[in-house]
């Protein structure tokens, strides 16, 4: 799904008003509609459990442009259908919409209370369990929330009333939010957006301000948004599933890939095991573990189907490499930082010819020599946490800017990079991104990226193109993890955790059977 920007979103609209054709007060009632019968099927969970239904009492907060239209049209439609429904307009300008205007003329014509709060004396409290809809600002904002503006959007927030925002949480910018003022920005609990997802909902700094969002279809003109281009994707299940290769029904093991795992050292064996049973579970035909002498009965004992080679006595070091006609290497988990184990790298990477996935030590390593960069073979990815990629590429102070940062780091060195962490991001060297929408938070936890390296390694080795196999990875990562946290919760879950659900993350995708 393509992320679209405040001013595509505004260019969608106007096409769609001409070309459908339809009329902006109908195409707003539309979008309107689609928040009601959301907000309509799901009201006795949006609500507090101990509240009887006859207690519902739903606040709409309304700016006066076309967001508070669209809250003005939500109101009418609740009251129409028996609930209690009181509107607040904060009049923070005289200047209505002129379909705010309209839909504010057909609301006066039913019983709903309107009140008008045109200073600070006159905004009303919320008690906490009442429904905010929030209709002040969508995403027209260009500057942070000020006067009456401010004052409604920190009364919403001090209420402790669930919210739920009309596209975007009031006071919240669509891109880039290093200009705001987080103070002056609704926390939602919902956010119900129209047709595209927006990029504020996908950076950490912001995304904890919209809860849980929800795309809602309003039918924007398709020969608009089919054709219109965007750097930015959000990757769904069929996304996913159009990529997934298919079986070959009389292949071999040879047929789906060897994957070289070069991982460990003394006392970090437990990343070997992982990467490599990963790269078995996401389907390689064969993997072989590169590691320490030290580690070489561990692998062998834990993982009994990968075949072990020894690199070394307690470190990756000396002059052994896997065969360059491996179908994938991945090095880095759990090698650490010596001083042979990065010479045996700058050598490795030297001589490599074959699909590569880099992680962990030997991030870390480049880091410190960042000339190898430009020798690294092409479709080269990366899986860098954000500690890994400051190291990497540099600092920054927003989330916004790291983004920017991601894309042309991916592109000046052509590599893919997999930013991981919530809604992990993907950069090509061409500068798309695309994030991650499965996943959770108790995949935070040591080992887990071993795990998605293996994944990675393992969908190259088959025959994924980068792109695919960097996205299809960690989408799979994320939803083995997903179920995982099904049967052990997030708080419990550990990294074999998600290497156990795996083949369930793969039949969740409802893949067609050879």
């Amino acid at each position: 799904m393509k992320i679209l920007s405040a001013q595509q979103i505004r260019e969608a609209d106007a096409y769609t008003i001409k070309h459908e054709p339809i009329a902006s007060i109908d195409l707003m009632e539309r979008a309107a509609n689609a928040c009601f019968q959301w907000i309509y099927d799901r009201a006795p969970k949006l609500f507090p459990s101990q509240l009887d239904e006859r207690d519902y009492v739903f606040y709409v907060i309304c700016g006066v442009g076309n967001n508070g239209g669209d809250g003005l049209v939500i109101a009418r439609l609740l009251s129409r259908n028996g609930y209690e429904v009181k509107v607040v307009i904060v009049e923070f300008s005289k200047n209505y919409s002129e379909d705010f205007s309209a839909n504010l003329a057909k609301l006066k014509k039913t019983k709903v209370p309107i009140e008008i709060a045109n200073s600070a004396e006159v905004i009303p409290d919320i008690p906490p369990g009442a429904l905010v809809i929030d209709a002040l600002f969508g995403t027209g904002l260009a500057r942070p929330a000020e006067g009456l503006a401010l004052l409604a959007i920190q009364n919403i927030n001090a209420s402790g009333a669930r919210v739920v925002s009309v596209d975007m949480p009031s006071g919240l910018f669509a891109e880039d939010n290093r200009e705001n003022d987080y103070q002056g920005v609704v926390r939602a609990h919902h956010v119900l957006t129209f047709q595209f997802p927006k990029l504020a909902f996908l950076l950490g700094d912001t995304a904890r301000l919209c809860g849980k969002v929800e795309v809602l279809d309003i039918g924007l003109h398709r020969d608009f948004t089919d054709k219109v281009e965007t750097p930015y994707f959000c990757v769904s299940d069929e996304w996913v599933r159009q990529r997934i290769l298919p079986r070959e029904r009389f292949g071999h093991k040879g047929t789906f890939g060897h994957v070289a795992v070069v991982a460990g050292s003394y006392g970090m064996m437990g990343a070997a095991v992982l990467c490599s049973r990963s790269a078995l579970q996401g389907g390689a035909g064969a993997v072989t573990a590169f590691v320490p002498e030290v580690g070489v009965q561990v692998v062998q004992t834990a993982v009994p189907e990968v075949m072990v080679k020894p690199v070394g006595d307690h470190a990756i070091s000396g002059d052994k490499f896997p065969p360059k006609e491996m179908g994938a290497w991945a090095i880095g988990p759990g090698i650490g930082t010596q001083k042979d184990t990065g010479s045996w790298l700058k050598a490795a990477l030297a001589q490599c010819d074959a699909p590569l996935v880099l992680d962990a030590d030997a991030l870390n390593i480049l880091s410190e020599n960042k000339a190898w960069l430009k020798s690294l073979p092409a479709d080269t990815i990366l899986t860098p946490h954000p500690g890994e990629f400051r190291r990497l590429a540099g600092d920054w102070s927003t989330n916004y800017e790291r983004l920017q940062l991601l894309r042309e780091f991916a592109s000046n060195h052509k590599v893919y990079v997999v930013l991981k962490g919530a809604n992990t991001s993907t950069a090509t060297p061409d500068g798309d991104v695309f994030f991650n929408t499965t996943g959770n938070s108790g995949m935070a936890t040591a080992g887990s990226g071993d795990s998605l390296t293996g994944i990675i390694a393992s969908l190259r080795a088959q025959g994924y193109a980068a792109r695919d196999a960097a996205v299809i990875g960690v989408f799979l990562h994320g939803r083995a993890g997903d179920l995982a946290a099904l049967e052990h919760g997030e708080h419990a879950l550990i990294a074999s955790h998600i290497t156990q659900f795996l083949g369930n993350a793969f039949l969740s995708l409802n893949l067609p059977q050879n």
